[in-house]
């Protein structure tokens, strides 16, 4: 049931997703929506990412975000054999992690950057200019559109790929 939801989300995303001025409670399903998508594009991350030893995948959360209400509803789920956790602590170890999503751009420092490529952790978030500041995997909305930008030389660095399926929608950041 859980596959069929995240299936349904990413058929979403291929139509984009579409924000528009309205009511309170329109503007609060249209967040809802954001943030199931931005779940449903983690966990197909941890399934288009290659990391250099294959573990259990663990999606963690640094800061106050909308997504915490939503990452629990992937726990569980396996990813090629691999089991799906997820650490929603204020500051997690980062050593725990294989994706690690700031909700603070204030958290991306020089540190963290050299921790995510020595322990080889994805860098996700939707804070404007995530990626140019060294972030690997940054969600804009654009036209109305929720959109992917890559920084490829950080994703490298961090000795991770990511599928040409996931480089096709994203805007690369060399």
């Amino acid at each position: 049931m859980i596959r069929a939801l995240l299936k349904t989300l990413l058929l979403s995303i291929g139509l984009g997703l579409c924000i528009c001025c309205g009511s309170h409670a329109a503007d609060t399903n249209l967040v809802n929506r954001e943030y199931q998508l931005k779940t449903a594009y983690l966990f197909h991350f941890a399934e288009l990412a290659e990391w250099p030893t294959p573990t259990p995948v663990t999606i963690c959360l640094q800061g106050d975000s909308p997504l915490r209400a939503y990452l629990p509803v992937l726990s569980g789920l396996q990813i090629d054999g691999r089991t799906v956790h997820v650490l929603l602590a204020e500051n997690p170890p980062i050593q725990h992690c294989q994706i690690l999503f700031l909700s603070d751009l204030s958290a991306l420092s020089q540190t963290l950057l050299d921790q995510a490529k020595n322990n080889h952790v994805l860098l996700v978030s939707d804070i404007e200019d995530f990626a140019r500041q060294g972030g690997m995997i940054e969600f804009t909305l654009r036209d109305n559109k929720l959109k992917l930008v890559v920084n490829l030389t950080a994703v490298k660095r961090a000795g991770l790929k990511l599928s040409s399926k996931l480089l096709r929608m994203a805007e690369i950041l060399e």
